[in-house]
């Protein structure tokens, strides 16, 4: 089920329908924010279910198909092909590295109706083999209600239930030679609705019955990465890519470096790295404040605390006095009026990792293009008190972001799509 689905709960106050405007992204990246913090803060841990059988251990590279989303403006959603079910049906899946709710993936299992308006692809239980409810015990996510292992979304505004699911499990396979037998997810029944055409969302969270804990459950060594990803800065854009139990690139160069995963109790389930600090071409800003960090696919922009923020923003604009200023653009306050200009030079920003590893956003990865001539940098204040930043999908773009948890690490490598 697509984030922004009106049945998500990430979706604000899930109206069934509502107009398409340029401010959404901003909108759904705030509900989203809300929604981790909320997470955060509530210290819920996996259930005491145990953890599914290890997958093979196989490597397969997916292309990910970058869309903009016509719902969000401005902004990209990925998704990647994955088979379901015996025999496999192809479905398309965006995927996410931040456990939200019950850190299970989920798969859209209503098809559509006949002569009906265009709702996005389904997967039909009834035509797998191999398809099979999970029964109350161990194998069970959640809360059994009698005899069923079920959930149900519900809108976080006010509680209602927003679409009801069940958990199964059937053969995921990735390609023809990797397949994971057994593969939990939330089979989630809702009506027709069109959004980008994604079947559902494929968790590579570090919860139990993520696609990752199954890769990471398997014994070998540390030359396997979990996975890694590289997304494409254009939706046109046929280089980007998502790698699943490949081989360990090469993370000690001049065009990668890592950063070591931090585990905290209350966040086990989450991808946290250390930032180390900011620089604005030569000055430095140091992270003084809560310097955690997760890498979000699920995001747009990057959201720090207010004072590390505050600090690159006016180091920023002291560079850039030059230019003329523009009123502030929803959360993003650091606008410039550009028009007439035959161009412009602005500071490179680079985000600097514990370890050595950095990010370093190119001009469109900087700055939000409101309209022409009208920009913001693009970067924001966490709207709450966070306990960690937030490091959106806008300045991941192009590099290869390597996730070798069974290693404890993640790497960057830089100009990989």
């Amino acid at each position: 089920m697509h984030r922004d689905s009106p049945c998500s709960p990430l979706n604000g106050a899930g109206k069934i329908s509502r107009q398409a405007l340029p401010t959404d992204v901003f909108e759904r990246d705030v509900q989203r924010l809300r929604t981790i913090f909320a997470a955060a803060q509530s210290g819920v841990a996996d259930t005491t279910a145990a953890a599914p059988a290890p997958a093979p251990a196989s490597g397969v590279t997916l292309p990910i198909t970058g869309s903009d989303n016509g719902i969000v403006l401005g902004s990209q959603d990925y998704s990647v092909t994955v088979g379901y079910g015996t025999p496999a049906q192809q479905l398309p899946m965006d995927f996410d590295t931040l456990r939200l709710g019950g850190g299970i993936s989920t798969l859209r299992c209503k098809p559509c109706r006949a002569g009906a308006a265009p709702c996005d692809p389904a997967f039909d239980p009834g035509r797998s083999s191999t398809f099979a409810r999970v029964p109350c015990g161990p194998e069970c996510p959640s809360v059994c209600d009698g005899s069923a292992c079920s959930l149900n979304i519900t809108f976080p505004r006010n509680h209602s239930v927003a679409a009801n699911g069940t958990f199964v499990k059937d053969t995921l396979t990735l390609s023809p030679s990797a397949t994971v037998a057994s593969f939990i997810l939330a089979c989630v029944d809702v009506d027709n609705f069109h959004i980008t055409g994604s079947s559902g969302l494929l968790d590579l969270s570090r919860s139990r019955f993520s696609l990752v804990s199954r890769l990471t459950s398997s014994p070998a060594g540390n030359t396997t990465a979990a996975f890694s990803y590289c997304l494409p800065a254009s939706p046109t854009s046929s280089r980007g890519f998502l790698s699943i139990g490949g081989a360990l690139p090469e993370l000690s160069s001049d065009h990668a470096a890592s950063t070591p995963l931090v585990d905290t109790p209350n966040h086990k389930n989450l991808y946290l790295v250390k930032l180390g600090g900011i620089n604005v071409s030569d000055t430095e800003i140091p992270a003084a404040q809560s310097n955690l960090a997760a890498l979000e696919v699920g995001t747009s922009f990057t959201f720090f605390p207010p004072a590390i923020y505050g600090a690159l923003r006016d180091e920023f604009r002291k560079q850039m006095s030059q230019y003329p200023m523009a009123p502030p653009y929803r959360m993003l306050e650091t606008c410039y009026n550009f028009t007439g200009l035959p161009g412009f030079f602005m500071p490179a920003i680079t985000l600097a990792f514990d370890g050595g590893a950095t990010l370093q956003p190119d001009v469109a990865q900087m700055l939000y293009f409101v309209e022409p001539g009208y920009v913001c940098l693009a970067f924001a204040a966490l709207p709450e008190v966070f306990p960690y930043s937030v490091i959106g999908n806008r300045v991941q773009q192009t590099v290869e972001v390597v996730y070798d948890v069974r290693g404890g690490k993640i790497g960057f490598i830089q100009g990989s799509c």
